[in-house]
């Protein structure tokens, strides 16, 4: 009998506000994007929710996975090529120190405040599942490294003594109406194979990057032309007028709104008045009395 394999991909629902969303811009495929921007998430995306006739009433009836992606006129206003990224937020903290557990010496865990955080987050395991990166003292990041939070509980910080001397250490106790959050994450413990050899899990006084791991990192490339497929099939079938007195061509969409407009003259010879150039000239300056129904009426 086969065994069959069990899981599948989840659709995400997280919420916008939970996701950053930052955007480069180029005029052309030959630059390089330098300079990178940040969007309000609430701005340019939004989710969607089940169709009316599904709906269930006091619930939020959304549809996991499906979100719309807005374009504000004021921020893509350029023709060229925007790449949007968007990712699991960022929160930058810093480790308060490194400590174990009061009741289990041998669990080790990483201490924030949790003022640093989100109200949301700082309730008992509500940081469970995300990731933690590392900055280096020289600020950089290290690279390739992360752990991920197995359980996240309010603490205080109890002084005990170490064994049976009269040597004194900082430990934590579990108290929810403390300020700081214990974070156990994975691997924190050492090995069989090497057991005094215990993962890094972070240093007092270093900056984290915590993230959650509920939804990939996406990159979304936008490009802005001046001409659609629409636009040119306009360009090479619509109607056309030619003003022979002013030597305007005047080009319409399929419902005869001006599109496009140019200058058509002779380059002469001086001597000889001898036509050596036919020119057609794009106009700048839209010439609004070549209304396409106007002129046609007319006739």
């Amino acid at each position: 009998m086969a065994v069959g394999i069990y899981g599948s991909v989840r659709s995400s629902d997280i919420d916008v506000n939970d996701l950053d969303v930052f955007y480069t811009f180029v005029a052309n495929r030959e630059q390089e994007p330098t300079t990178v921007l940040r969007l309000t998430p609430s701005d340019v995306l939004t989710q969607l929710t089940l169709p009316t006739d599904e709906q269930v009433l006091s619930e939020e009836n959304l549809l996991e996975g499906m979100y719309n992606l807005k374009l504000p006129a004021n921020v893509f206003s350029d023709l060229g090529i925007y790449t949007i990224y968007i990712r699991p937020k960022q929160t930058r903290i810093t480790i308060m120190d490194c400590g174990v557990l009061s009741a289990l010496p041998t669990v080790k865990g990483i201490i924030i405040d949790g003022n640093d955080l989100d109200s949301d987050l700082t309730a008992n395991n509500a940081l469970q599942g995300y990731r933690i990166e590392y900055i280096n003292s020289d600020g950089t990041k290290l690279r390739n490294t992360a752990r991920y939070v197995v359980t996240s509980n309010k603490v205080v910080p109890v002084t005990e003594n170490v064994g049976n001397t009269s040597q004194t250490a900082v430990r934590y106790r579990f108290d929810d109406s403390g300020n700081l959050l214990f974070l156990q994450v994975t691997p924190s413990s050492a090995s069989n194979v090497k057991p005094n050899a215990t993962p890094f899990i972070g240093n007092p006084d270093q900056t984290i990057l915590i993230s959650n791991t509920n939804v990939n990192p996406l990159a979304i490339e936008v490009e802005f032309v001046e001409n659609t497929v629409d636009t040119l099939v306009n360009l090479v079938a619509s109607n056309q007028i030619k003003d022979v007195d002013n030597g305007i061509l005047t080009q319409y969409d399929s419902d005869n709104n001006i599109i496009r407009q140019f200058n058509l003259f002779e380059i002469k010879d001086d001597i000889g008045n001898v036509p050596l150039y036919e020119v057609k000239e794009r106009r700048t300056n839209i010439d609004f009395t070549q209304n396409f129904d106007d002129i046609v009426s007319g006739i």
